[in-house]
């Protein structure tokens, strides 16, 4: 079960919840530099720390600020899962979701059973973007959660059929289920062709796809690159059960494939409301760069070895999560990963900086601004005309 709870406060008063009487069975971090086996850490003063630095503490549009994303992961009593598989369940769920966020995770056992249960904490911070965290699809983490279980052999608990009128409803209008839910599909077909060494028209749309998403910063930037690439990208029918893109190439308009047919992260309803928060934004602007330049390049003069080099090295960034090369030496050296190769690729072509870029913090209004933005505000504060009185605006008006 997933329950999830929205706080409107200091993370102090949830901390102490979930830590007095010292029942925390265990706690794991994400994106929180805890103390190597440090019992009681106040991973609360951080969240508090980074959301008043980001300004992310005032309310908006006269409603309370959300601060942070409290969710609970309770495995089927049944199950009788141990304290890892747990922390294995909750750890796996928070880096799908939350890998750009402060996340602490607390386990407990003081219910009536003694069943282990988890509780997630999720700041309402991106700490790559500064921006605040947009509350996810309930049906989508519930289903994840769901998936994630049923790999590592948790029975899974679905929802119950629908009776009466919403099984009506549910006839009148379905909305069919994706293909699949993995991120990342590859069907048989595609797999047998790239083992063996031969050209999958297929792979060739997804590596395209891939490099497009990682760099891109709105749909129009999204669909430009893929056009620059060779490929256009549609709308399927408006009579589908799912709204979905379909690519194909522009000089052999019958290659089409659906985005969700090679993963859910190539489908429209993943992809539209991403790119229209800004982006991925993993990389610093010239690796997006460097990579775009590569990729249009590569397409020019036909060299899809090159392309699937470049695509190759973009799944490892984002596989990552790195910012930078001793990040992407950490994952190596962490996951004991043998593909060298694209290691060795990002290294050569200077896709990641050597070091962790210096965060651009972004403070409340009134208090000024900082970083690369700072210039820029105060440049066009200095341009702008000023303001005009209402008076004068009227007259103007009535004599236009």
């Amino acid at each position: 079960m997933l329950k999830a709870i929205a706080g409107h406060t200091s993370a102090r008063g949830i901390c102490r919840y979930l830590t007095k009487k010292d029942r925390a069975l265990a706690e794991d971090y994400l994106n929180i530099d805890a103390p190597e086996g440090a019992r009681g850490f106040d991973w609360a003063a951080v969240m508090d720390e980074t959301r008043r630095v980001f300004g992310n503490d005032i309310p908006w549009r006269g409603k309370r600020v959300r601060t942070y994303k409290h969710y609970v992961i309770s495995p089927d009593p049944k199950d009788g899962a141990s304290l890892s598989a747990l922390r294995e369940l909750a750890t796996a769920w928070a880096e799908e979701h939350f890998s750009e966020f402060e996340v602490a995770i607390i386990y407990h056992d003081d219910n009536e059973r003694g069943i282990p249960h988890a509780h997630v904490v999720v700041n309402n911070t991106n700490i790559e973007t500064g921006r605040r965290l947009q509350d996810p699809d309930p049906k989508a983490l519930a289903e994840s959660l769901q998936s994630i279980a049923e790999r590592q052999g948790l029975t899974t608990l679905r929802p119950p059929e629908a009776t009466g009128v919403a099984a009506r409803a549910q006839r009148r209008n379905p909305k069919r289920a994706p293909e699949t839910y993995r991120s990342e599909y590859v069907r048989r077909a595609e797999q047998e062709l790239v083992d063996r060494g031969e050209y999958s028209w297929t792979a060739d749309i997804r590596a395209r796809v891939r490099i497009a998403r990682t760099v891109s910063r709105s749909e129009a930037e999204f669909r430009g690159i893929l056009s620059a690439m060779g490929v256009t990208v549609s709308d399927n029918s408006p009579r589908a059960q799912r709204r979905d893109w379909i690519y194909a190439f522009a000089d052999r308009p019958a290659r089409r494939i659906s985005g969700e047919r090679m993963g859910l992260a190539y489908g429209r309803e993943h992809l539209e409301p991403l790119l229209r928060a800004g982006g991925i934004r993993r990389l610093e602007d010239a690796g997006e760069r460097a990579i775009a330049e590569i990729a249009k390049r590569a397409v020019e003069v036909g060299n899809l070895e090159k392309l699937r080099s470049l695509s190759d090295a973009v799944a490892l960034i984002e596989a990552s999560r790195a910012r930078c090369t001793a990040d992407l030496d950490v994952f190596l050296k962490r996951s004991g990963n043998a593909d060298v190769s694209a290691a060795s690729y990002i290294r050569s072509m200077g896709l990641l900086p050597t070091e962790r870029p210096t965060p651009c913090f972004r403070l409340s209004e009134g208090k000024g601004t900082t970083g690369r933005n700072a210039s820029r505000t105060e440049s066009t504060r200095a341009t702008e005309p000023a303001p005009q009185p209402t008076a004068e605006k009227r007259r103007e008006g009535s004599e236009r």
